[in-house]
């Protein structure tokens, strides 16, 4: 299940008033913190570090979500507590739970498949863990309640947004999210019980395929761990290294074959906007990306499948 431990923006984006009356999809949540919520889930687990249980998809699977408005325009972040991953995305409109849940899971397919390209994984097996995904339903929960580590990188990833959306352009497209997401992603974080910093792309891309994989054995290798540059993945003008173009666009098209009906129009529209020209309008004054990939340096065993 999907809990999502929302702030007060993103409690007063889910809220609406009707007649004088508030309605929100927001609960009170059962205890104070999401550490304690953790530590009191079923049998003990702690997701997602117990991920090889037969029973772990029943587990919740925390996410934080805050609220920011930039030029006129909301935009949700949405962070995997347990990995600091963070997906950030167009708001929805005012209420609009549906949608958001629709979004979230269409973005997060997304993500998958833009941060397990650059590690060159079987396309057949990339699709079965998104299915597999799928299958297991997409029940959800909203609680107010807050995280002041998480909060500390939600608030990096805001000030990101801001800086990008000012002095380059307005996040809009979902390729431009999805590259946004992965350079978020690729910032060294550091959570409270591990004594190095991390890389929550690398973090969570493990934590997906321990939970999800068909045959986890067959799929986590050692070059996935490896520091790749993750922007050039859906890249418009760039292409992985020794891959050909007709390649590259075919392994994606078939990748976009395997999101579920229901979020398949979000592949789509980043199929179309990969092949299409930039337009003079967005790219025009737009400083280049100054990106810089830093060594490897997360011990990946906190999140490997535990035996």
């Amino acid at each position: 299940m999907w809990v999502f431990n929302c702030t007060k923006a993103a409690v007063e984006l889910f809220t609406t008033t009707v007649k004088g009356e508030k309605r929100t999809c927001v609960e009170t949540p059962p205890h104070k913190t999401i550490t304690e919520s953790i530590e009191q889930a079923k049998d003990g687990v702690v997701f997602p570090n117990r991920l090889g249980l037969t029973d772990g998809y029943d587990t919740d699977w925390h996410w934080l979500v805050h609220c920011v408005s930039v030029k006129r325009q909301k935009y949700l972040l949405v962070m995997d507590y347990n990995t600091r991953y963070c997906m950030t995305m167009l708001a929805p409109k005012k209420g609009d739970v549906a949608s958001f849940i629709n979004d979230f899971e269409g973005h997060l397919y997304l993500n998958i498949m833009g941060i397990t390209a650059p590690h060159n994984m079987d396309v057949k097996e990339v699709a079965e863990s998104l299915e597999a995904c799928h299958e297991l339903g997409n029940n959800s929960v909203f609680y107010q309640r807050n995280d002041r580590s998480g909060q500390a990188h939600m608030n990096d990833v805001s000030w990101h947004v801001q800086r990008h959306c000012y002095e380059d352009f307005m996040l809009e497209e979902e390729e431009d999210l999805l590259e946004f997401n992965l350079f978020t992603g690729e910032i060294p974080r550091r959570v409270k019980g591990h004594k190095d910093y991390f890389y929550p792309v690398q973090a969570f891309l493990l934590q997906w395929l321990n939970t999800f994989a068909r045959d986890p054995e067959k799929t986590i290798t050692p070059n996935l761990l490896e520091t790749r540059n993750y922007f050039q993945v859906l890249s418009k003008n760039n292409v992985l290294d020794g891959v050909d173009n007709n390649a590259a666009d075919a392994a994606l098209a078939e990748l976009l074959k395997s999101l579920p009906a229901d979020v398949a129009h979000l592949g789509e529209g980043l199929l179309n906007q990969k092949n299409a020209k930039p337009s003079a309008e967005k790219n025009k004054d737009v400083k280049p990306k100054d990106v810089k990939h830093k060594d490897n340096v997360i011990d990946f065993s906190a999140y490997q499948k535990k035996r």
